[in-house]
C-alpha cells in the first residue's frame, strides 16, 4: 500500500513539475518574442544564409539545396529558444517572466522597443516597473544575462553554421 501511495505521489509531483516547467518555457518564449530577441536571431540566420551563399557561389549550389539548408531555420529557432529559456531560468522566476510579459504587452513596453520617443506616461510606467523587484532583478542581472546570451549566441550560431557546412559537404559542395 505504501508503494502505491508513493508511486501516486511521485506521478502527481512529476506531472505538476512538468506542467510548471512547460508553463515557464511558454512564458519565456512569449517574452523573447515580445522583446525582439527572436526577431534579432531570425535576422542572424538570414545573414548567415546570405554569407553561405556568397561563400559557396563558386561551386554553383542549386536552389533546391539552399531550400533544404534553409528548411532547418524553424528547428534552429526552437533550439535557440530552449537555450534562452535555460538562461532565463538561471536568472528569473516564473513570476518575474510573467511580470515582463505584462510590461511587454503594455503600450509602454511596446514603445520601449520602438525607435520612437517614449511618452511621459510611458516613462512613468517604465520607471515604476524598473523600481519593482522584477525590474531590479533585470538591472542587477544584466551583465550575467549578457554573458549567458553571448555564450548561447556563439554556441548556437557556430553549431548552426557547422550543420549547414556539413550538409553542403554531404551533398558534394565544398569550398
Amino acid at each position: 500500500m505504501k508503494k502505491v501511495i508513493a508511486l501516486l505521489l511521485f506521478i502527481t509531483l512529476s506531472t505538476v513539475t512538468f506542467a510548471q516547467v512547460d508553463a515557464y518555457s511558454v512564458d519565456v518564449k512569449k517574452c523573447i518574442q515580445s522583446n525582439g530577441t527572436m526577431s534579432y536571431y531570425e535576422d542572424v540566420i538570414e545573414q548567415m544564409y546570405t554569407m553561405l551563399e556568397q561563400q559557396f557561389e563558386s561551386v554553383n549550389v542549386p536552389e533546391n539545396i539552399w531550400t533544404e539548408v534553409k528548411s532547418t531555420k524553424q528547428n534552429a529557432m526552437g533550439e535557440l529558444a530552449q537555450m534562452i529559456v535555460s538562461a532565463y531560468r538561471g536568472h528569473f522566476t516564473h513570476e518575474d517572466v510573467k511580470n515582463m510579459n505584462v510590461l511587454y504587452a503594455s503600450q509602454a513596453g511596446k514603445n520601449m522597443f520602438k525607435k520612437e520617443a517614449l511618452s511621459e506616461g510611458d516613462k512613468v510606467l517604465l520607471n515604476e516597473f524598473y523600481k519593482s523587484d522584477t525590474g531590479q532583478k533585470i538591472m542587477s542581472s544584466q551583465d550575467s544575462m549578457n554573458e549567458s546570451m553571448s555564450k548561447i549566441s556563439q554556441m548556437w550560431s557556430g553549431n548552426l553554421y557547422r550543420k549547414a557546412i556539413n550538409f553542403l559537404s554531404e551533398k558534394g559542395y565544398n569550398l
